[in-house]
C-alpha cells in the first residue's frame, strides 16, 4: 500500500465491521494509506461513514452515536445531533444528501434509507435531534412476490439535491419526484413530457434509440453546475451483470423534459452503487478525464463512459480490499 499524498477525487472502500476505509488513487491504480491513518483523519477512526455529493462525509460513532460532517481537505467537523435509532448496517447502505452548503441558512441534511425501506431522516446543523419520517409516494405491482407481497412501496432513490430541493425518480409513470422542507417534508412531482421515447437533444436532434426505456438499467441523478442530470447505464442483457453502454440527460425544467447531452461541460460524473452520484471538475489532480462518467460496481471493476466520444472502458481494481460500500471521496468544493 502506497503512502503517497492523498489526491481528490479518489475511490474509497468502506468496511463496516472494521470501521475502516481504504483509498484508491485512479491515475496510479494503487491503494494509498487508510483514510483514518493520519492525525487529520483521527476523527474518522472506528466510525461508520456515509458519503455526500458535496464531498463531506457523514460520520457516526457506533458506540456513542455522536454524528458530524467531516471535510476531507482539512479534517474540519460540522457537528450534528446524535443519529440514534438507525442500525449501523442500514446506515452504511443509506444515501446522504445536503440541500446546500452546511453554513447556508436552512440547509437540510437528508439521509435516505436503502432501497428496501421508505424511511428518511433529516436535521439541520444546530438542531437538537434528527427527525425520522415514513413516506409514501406510491406503490408498484410486481409480477412476482417480494417479501410476501407483490406490491412494493416506491423508495425515493436515486435522489439528488438541486437549487435547494431534492429530486428523485417518481416511479412507473416517469414523473420526477420533488421533496421540499417547509419546514416539514412536502412531496410533489413534475409530470415529465411523455415524448421521452422520441425526445430531442439540446441541439434539437432526435435520439429515438437512446431514449427507448430498458428494464435492464441502473439510474442515477447528479447535480452539476446548478443543473439536474440523469445518468442511465444499460446492462448487456437482463441476466447480465455487465454494463454495456450509458447515456446522460439534462432536465429542462421549463419544458419538463429530459434532453440528451453530448458533453458534460468539461466536468466528470462519478456514480456508484447505493445510488451515489456526484460531479467534479475533470482533468484535475485526481487524474479523471473530462466529459466522462465513472461507474464503480460491486465486482471490483470501474467503467469509464466517454460521453463525447461514445466509448466504454473497463478497469479491474484488483488491489481493492473487501468492502461493504465503495464510493468516491471528493473535494468539498465540487461543482
Amino acid at each position: 500500500m502506497s503512502s503517497s499524498k492523498q489526491e481528490l477525487p479518489c475511490l474509497a472502500f468502506h468496511c463496516r465491521d472494521r470501521h475502516s476505509t481504504a483509498l484508491y488513487t485512479v491515475p496510479e491504480e494503487n491503494l494509498m494509506v487508510a483514510l483514518n491513518a493520519s492525525d487529520k483523519e483521527e476523527a474518522l477512526r472506528n466510525k461508520t461513514i456515509c458519503p455526500t455529493a458535496r464531498g463531506l462525509l457523514l460520520a457516526r460513532d457506533p458506540n456513542t452515536m455522536a454524528t458530524f460532517l467531516w471535510r476531507p481537505e482539512d479534517g474540519d467537523q460540522i457537528h450534528l445531533p446524535p443519529l440514534e435509532g438507525l442500525d449501523d448496517g442500514v446506515l452504511v447502505h443509506s444515501h446522504c444528501v445536503l440541500s446546500d452548503e452546511p453554513s447556508a441558512p436552512g440547509c437540510v441534511v437528508l439521509l435516505v434509507e436503502g432501497c428496501d425501506d421508505t424511511f428518511l431522516w433529516y436535521c439541520r446543523p444546530g438542531d437538537d435531534a434528527w427527525v425520522k419520517h415514513e413516506y409514501d409516494v406510491g406503490t408498484i405491482t410486481l409480477p412476482y412476490e417480494y417479501q410476501g407481497s407483490n406490491h412494493l412501496k416506491i423508495p425515493i432513490c436515486p435522489v439528488a439535491a438541486c437549487r435547494g430541493k431534492f429530486y428523485f425518480n417518481g416511479g412507473p409513470d416517469e414523473d420526477l419526484g420533488v421533496l421540499e422542507f417547509c419546514p416539514d417534508p412536502v412531496f410533489t412531482s413534475i409530470a415529465i413530457d411523455d415524448s421521452y421515447e422520441s425526445g430531442d437533444d439540446e441541439e434539437g436532434h432526435h435520439e429515438d434509440e437512446e431514449y427507448r426505456p430498458n428494464p435492464g438499467a441502473l439510474g442515477f441523478l447528479v447535480e452539476s453546475g446548478d443543473e439536474l442530470y440523469s445518468v442511465t447505464l444499460l446492462f448487456a442483457s437482463l441476466s447480465s451483470n455487465k454494463i454495456d453502454e450509458g447515456f446522460v440527460q439534462k432536465m429542462d425544467f421549463s419544458a419538463r423534459r429530459w434532453r440528451h447531452v453530448h458533453d458534460l461541460g468539461g466536468r466528470t460524473f462519478l456514480v456508484s452503487s447505493f445510488y451515489f452520484g456526484a460531479s467534479c471538475y475533470g482533468g484535475g489532480e485526481g487524474g479523471l478525464r473530462q466529459d466522462c462518467v465513472y461507474f464503480l460496481n460491486p465486482y471490483k471493476e470501474m467503467q469509464v463512459f466517454n460521453v463525447k466520444e461514445d466509448t466504454n472502458e473497463v478497469h479491474r481494481l484488483d488491489e481493492a480490499p473487501q468492502f461493504d460500500k465503495a464510493f468516491w471521496l471528493l473535494p468539498s468544493t465540487s461543482p
